[in-house]
């Protein structure tokens, strides 16, 4: 696999030679003073995208990788590439998040990013239309992709609308799938990626909005990696379903807000080699009445963590743990 930003390592000799290249970073931290101020020249850039120096091409390699992961079709014209403070993002034209930076979650440094994502106004039916349906007619998805501002980690997200008509149903119902990728990036002796997630929320707590289910539901173990991941959900007399591929676990929370769903999966485990990719996906469904006249819309949220290696009891002064 390959980023955008980044061509991600081969396996085998390179990540010994990774090692070797940790092992080096930790003994030249251990042996030098680093010179007041030289950590943050060092780790960012006058402008964030200072860095893709074939803007053209990351775009293209951007869009390769959905229809490889995810089997999603995007066009290289819809996108573009645009700094959010100190990180670089390849996003819709004209998007704009409506946060973006550090968020707690259980530890170590959170990068994120909330868009407000609309339904089409061409795919909503009039009011009291019913169409049947044998699946979801999902939408032109919007894609992203970025890095931190310290360069350690990096994710590529989609997320995807979809209508569920069928026919006696009491509301315009809807759905919206959301995929994401994560993987640290070489060069950081002593820092993983250890979460990435998705989530969705009401936009505005609409109080018009129902949701009728989402998936996944419980904390799935996977072993070993590249386990299948099936996520599905129900609205009236069908279904609809996808999978992706993952590892480790992925684990389900909502929001502490009384009546306000914060949908969210996370994976958790651990990412030190920029070829350890990590997936996770989540599904939700929700309708409005037949008399709601305006698209609704919600907050697409994602983001991953990084943070320091974990220690054994008896560490070597010299050698990330995360690195063996």
């Amino acid at each position: 696999m390959r980023s955008a930003f980044t061509k991600v390592s081969e396996r085998g000799s390179v990540r010994k030679l990774l090692s070797i290249v940790a092992l080096s970073a930790a003994l030249t931290l251990v042996a030098a003073p680093v010179p007041a101020g030289s950590a943050s020249a060092s780790r960012t850039s006058p402008s964030a995208c200072d860095h893709i120096g074939d803007k053209d091409a990351a775009i293209r390699d951007f869009v390769e990788g959905i229809k490889k992961d995810w089997n999603l079709d995007v066009k290289a014209r819809d996108y573009e590439i645009q700094a959010h403070g100190g990180e670089c993002a390849i996003q819709p034209k004209g998007a704009r998040p409506v946060a973006n930076g550090a968020e707690a979650r259980s530890g170590g440094s959170t990068t994120s990013m909330t868009t407000v994502e609309t339904m089409p106004a061409s795919a909503a039916s009039a009011a009291g239309d019913v169409t049947i349906q044998q699946d979801v007619a999902w939408q032109q998805p919007s894609c992203y992709e970025w890095e931190d501002a310290e360069h350690i980690g990096w994710m590529r997200a989609c997320g995807q609308w979809g209508r569920m008509d069928y026919a006696a149903a009491t509301h315009k119902n809807y759905a919206y799938r959301m995929y994401a990728s994560c993987h640290a990036l070489a060069g950081h002796a002593f820092d993983q990626v250890s979460e990435c997630y998705v989530a969705a929320e009401p936009y505005g707590n609409d109080p018009n909005i129902v949701w009728n289910d989402w998936d996944p539901k419980a904390t799935l173990q996977f072993d070993p990696c590249g386990s299948t991941l099936p996520i599905g959900l129900s609205v009236g007399p069908f279904s609809t379903s996808f999978a992706i591929t993952s590892c480790d676990k992925i684990v389900p929370s909502e929001s502490s807000s009384p009546g306000v769903p914060d949908l969210r999966a996370t994976w958790i485990g651990k990412s030190y080699y920029a070829e350890d990719v990590r997936q996770t996906a989540a599904l939700v469904a929700f309708g409005v009445p037949k008399s709601y006249q305006s698209s609704p819309s919600l907050y697409f949220k994602r983001g991953f963590t990084h943070e320091e290696c974990v220690w054994p009891p008896t560490p070597s002064p010299y050698y990330p743990w995360c690195a063996i």
